[in-house]
């Protein structure tokens, strides 16, 4: 009995021993192996089983993945004097696992160091751009109070919400973020904490309640100006329309003038050759012709008519006598 007792426990050493002195990296994670307190070699990366020295030695398992960042919504002063909610997250990942424990021992350590960094440049990048420069989404040319946040405000996401999931905006926010970015790479790279950062979005910006009323009494009139804008160049269009068709119809009458009377010479022109013909045939019966017609337009039954015994018009009255 007392044997097989003493086999037992000693199969159980030697499980111990085994269990103490081999661990399993997952394929998504890396290791620190620690021996008293202080890290031993190089990170493991590779995944599967390790053998490590019972007993007085640890691992620390550490993240390969991405991962999130969840900043804390506050409210920033602008550099015209606004107050706004700003809302930011960012994703990053353990690029030395080793740095990183020597530095801030574990994720939570690192989340409250990027909470330190990030929240900062956010405050202080956005406190150095005016309201409109930050919540501005477009690289549109800003024309008649555009600064005035034109289309920025979205109605699904609330009262106050100006502009959500911003990523990829080629606009000045599109720009603050990336700078906020690049200024927290330089301070993780200074720091060495063996994280890195690897995106940064605002996730939103919302008016406080008493900006509120202000923007949007400015938006109505800046849109009155855009509107007062568009008018006047309908005006002004209006008027250059006007003007071409006054003129096209000022060149098709005096085309048309120009037509009619080249019409009335070429008939007049005909009419006088006609006559000319007929007063070639017998021109003693057409100065008769014009004569009565001459009577017909002067002579009337109440009129006196004076005339010297010579005239070519009294010529064919005496001849009735």
């Amino acid at each position: 009995m007392r044997r097989w007792l003493v086999i037992l426990v000693g199969v159980v050493i030697v499980v111990a021993l085994l269990a103490s002195s081999t661990y399993t990296v997952p394929e998504w994670q890396q290791a620190v192996v620690v021996e008293l307190g202080s890290p031993v070699g190089q990170p493991v990366t590779s995944p599967g089983l390790h053998f490590k020295l019972p007993f007085i030695q640890t691992v620390h398992l550490f993240e390969k993945r991405i991962l999130e960042w969840d900043g804390q919504p506050e409210v920033v002063p602008t550099n015209d004097s606004k107050f706004i909610y700003v809302d930011t997250f960012a994703r990053w990942r353990i690029s030395n696992a080793l740095t990183m424990y020597e530095k801030v021992v574990n994720e939570a350590g690192a989340q409250t160091r990027l909470d330190d960094i990030l929240d900062g440049l956010v405050r202080d990048t956005l406190s150095a751009h005016t309201l409109p420069e930050i919540v501005r989404s477009s690289n549109r040319v800003m024309d008649l109070g555009d600064e005035a946040i034109q289309g920025n405000v979205t109605a699904g996401l609330g009262a106050g919400t100006i502009a959500s999931q911003v990523q990829g905006v080629p606009g000045l926010q599109g720009k603050l973020t990336h700078q906020i970015m690049e200024a927290a790479q330089r301070k993780l790279k200074e720091l060495n904490l063996g994280i890195s950062l690897v995106d940064l979005e605002i996730k939103r910006l919302e008016y406080t309640k008493k900006v509120l009323p202000k923007v949007y009494a400015r938006m109505i009139s800046q849109q009155y100006r855009i509107a007062e804008k568009y008018r006047a160049l309908g005006q002004g269009k209006k008027a250059e329309v006007a003007g071409k068709l006054t003129e096209e119809t000022k060149r098709i009458e005096s085309a048309a003038y120009e037509k009619a009377q080249q019409l009335k010479g070429q008939g007049e022109a005909e009419a006088a050759r006609i006559y000319a013909r007929a007063y070639q045939q017998d021109p003693e019966f057409y100065k008769f012709w014009g004569t009565l017609r001459t009577y017909r337009g002067t002579l009337d039954n109440r009129g006196v008519l004076v005339l010297s015994t010579d005239s070519d018009l009294y010529r064919y009255l005496k001849k009735l006598r």
